[in-house]
């Protein structure tokens, strides 16, 4: 079964003129649900504190996969049913399982004429969520992608540490993941370095094990690996300490585009967009469509046009490997 909480907001803001809102108000808010991976984390907060702020009329149904793809076919009939007035999607598997493909559905949706936004999708065109980046190509969709460009993430890793060989670890089930690692693959011969990739292995319920973690960074360690790097898993999110933990204890450093990574797990550095801020990023795209007549399919695929270098001086003097005074110059230091 999947959860749901309602959470309403029904303030009226008087900057936005009367006309745009005519067809909202306290009595009758927009309803917009509201589909999450994990829970109701940092992105998703950030995704109702625009509205609270703001004061539109709204009313936010979160609905909870619990990590469970299973269920989404089950969701996605129930808000067909529901017919609300938007729908938000958070993370990549959680898009494709509500929205479905651009292939499957050309430029509609599995939602019908529901208008959507999808949002903590790194990679919304090799997913084949949208066409481009300039618009979705569907004409009920847009999105706000949260991914700081793998060359970017590297250049500014390996200004801080540059390995021979660097570890990747993931998770089958992931999609981010599998397109996240092939763009390194691509990128290893043009910036000078070896991927060493591990997949992990998942039953037949797909569920993969964590004791699996010490067991697979030890192999990467085997292979030559100097360094490990997570772009894009929220597997390895979600055991994050069990994983920084068995990396440190073999002297590897662990490079992230997680800030959550460096600040609570003890991951070295991370280059990470702040979820909070994508949430409210895509809530603005959702204002759009429901205040403003924004049509979704001429809407850009928006980015955050800034991102934060996080340090963990702690772990760096733990496996003496200091930043250098440029990346010190412009980092977050967690201690």
């Amino acid at each position: 079964m999947f959860v749901l909480k309602y959470i309403a907001y029904v303030f009226f803001f008087i900057a936005i003129p009367v006309s745009s809102l005519a067809e909202f108000s306290i009595e009758r808010p927009a309803r917009i649900q509201m589909v999450v991976w994990r829970g109701c984390e940092a992105a998703c907060r950030g995704f109702q504190s625009y509205f609270s702020n703001l004061g539109l009329p709204v009313k936010i149904e979160v609905i909870d996969v619990a990590k469970d793809k299973s269920i989404l076919p089950d969701i996605r009939r129930q808000i067909i049913s529901d017919n609300p007035d938007l729908v938000l999607t958070w993370g990549t598997s959680v898009s494709v399982g509500i929205i479905g493909k651009k292939s499957e559905f050309g430029d509609k949706s599995a939602l019908g004429d529901i208008p959507a936004v999808f949002m903590i999708v790194a990679d919304p065109v090799g997913s084949n969520i949208v066409e481009s980046y300039e618009k979705s190509g569907r004409l009920t969709v847009t999105g706000v992608r949260n991914r700081v460009p793998e060359k970017v993430q590297l250049n500014l890793m390996f200004e801080y540490y540059h390995p021979k060989k660097l570890g990747v670890l993931y998770d089958p089930n992931e999609l981010n993941s599998k397109l996240n690692t092939e763009k390194l693959e691509t990128l290893s011969a043009e910036m000078n370095f070896e991927l060493l990739v591990h997949e992990y292995k998942a039953d037949s319920d797909g569920f993969v094990d964590e004791n699996q973690i010490p067991t697979a960074i030890k192999s990467i360690k085997d292979l030559g690996a100097t360094a490990i790097y997570v772009g894009s898993s929220s597997y390895n999110l979600v055991h994050q300490k069990l994983f920084v933990d068995s990396a440190s204890e073999l002297g590897l450093p662990v490079f992230s585009a997680y800030g959550k990574m460096v600040q609570e797990a003890g991951a070295v550095m991370a280059v990470a967009t702040r979820y909070f801020n994508v949430g409210k990023l895509a809530a603005a795209q959702a204002a759009e469509i429901l205040f403003k007549n924004g049509e979704p399919s001429q809407m850009p695929i928006k980015s955050l046009d800034r991102f934060t270098l996080f340090v963990n001086m702690g772990t760096a003097k733990k496996i003496g490997l200091y930043p250098p005074l440029s990346i010190l110059k412009v980092a977050e230091i967690v201690k």
